[in-house]
């Protein structure tokens, strides 16, 4: 009779576990990368991957909440295990102390150089060929093995956000500017300094980009849920729909 009450017990607490599991709202923590993730108009989070992961967690049955912050401070809480999962985040060793990494890569990213119409500068593919010229970096920004690597043997000038290297570079102040191609196509765009600076030919480097739970949350079950509906949306089509509507490329998945 006792073993049957401790069963009952056992089970009854496992199920109130696992249903507080289900309903509990998780907190991811993104920042202000247009038109990945960004504030809207609203003042709510939008973009391709904020609707990529708010899809995804509706079709596993959780709640979710987005906080926009600073990269930094994103990353903080995921160290620290206020926030349950940060995206869209680069794989690095440091990173990976404290992330607990997808296993499906949520947006492969494409970095590049962008220059005025009217520069002369002809980049070949070998970043220290432009050792002689400033480049104008976002702060706390990474750029992928192949610009983090040379940067200090570059020249570097930090500036807060993208926008303000446009204005550099129009003013001469810089020679040549670093992006993710999706930010600052979108600037551009949105800013008509699409009219007078433009993307160089050659891509600096292709590298993925995840959603990465905190291993303070112990989420390797969420992950691994999550990476199954992710795989499904781009298999069935929906990851593309969501892409089309911010009239963006994606390439393949890169490993």
């Amino acid at each position: 009779m006792f073993k049957t009450i401790l069963l009952f017990l056992f089970v009854w607490v496992t199920a109130c576990q696992s249903a507080w599991a289900e309903e509990r709202e998780y907190r991811f923590v993104t920042l202000e990368f247009p038109p990945l993730e960004f504030t809207g108009e609203d003042g709510k989070p939008t973009g391709v991957a904020v609707e990529v992961v708010h899809r995804i967690m509706a079709a596993l049955g959780l709640q979710v909440s987005i906080d926009v912050h600073p990269w930094s401070r994103s990353l903080d809480r995921v160290r620290k295990g206020d926030a349950d999962a940060i995206f869209t985040a680069y794989k690095t060793p440091e990173r990976e102390l404290f992330l607990d990494y997808s296993n499906v890569v949520l947006i492969p990213q494409v970095i590049a150089l962008y220059a005025t119409k009217e520069s002369p500068i002809n980049f070949n593919g070998d970043l220290l060929a432009l050792q002689d010229k400033q480049f104008g970096v976002v702060s706390t920004i990474s750029y992928g093995a192949v610009f983090d690597q040379m940067r200090n043997q570059l020249r570097v000038q930090r500036v807060e956000d993208i926008e303000q290297n446009f204005k550099k570079l129009m003013l001469g102040r810089i020679d040549v500017l670093i992006s993710n191609i999706y930010v600052a196509d979108w600037k551009l765009k949105k800013t008509g300094f699409n009219k007078h600076i433009s993307r160089l030919p050659l891509e600096v480097e292709r590298l993925p980009s995840f959603i990465a739970f905190s291993k303070a949350r112990g989420l390797t079950a969420l992950r691994d849920r999550f990476d199954k509906e992710l795989l499904r949306l781009k298999e069935s089509g929906e990851f593309d729909a969501i892409v089309a509507k911010y009239d963006l490329t994606v390439p393949p998945d890169i490993q």
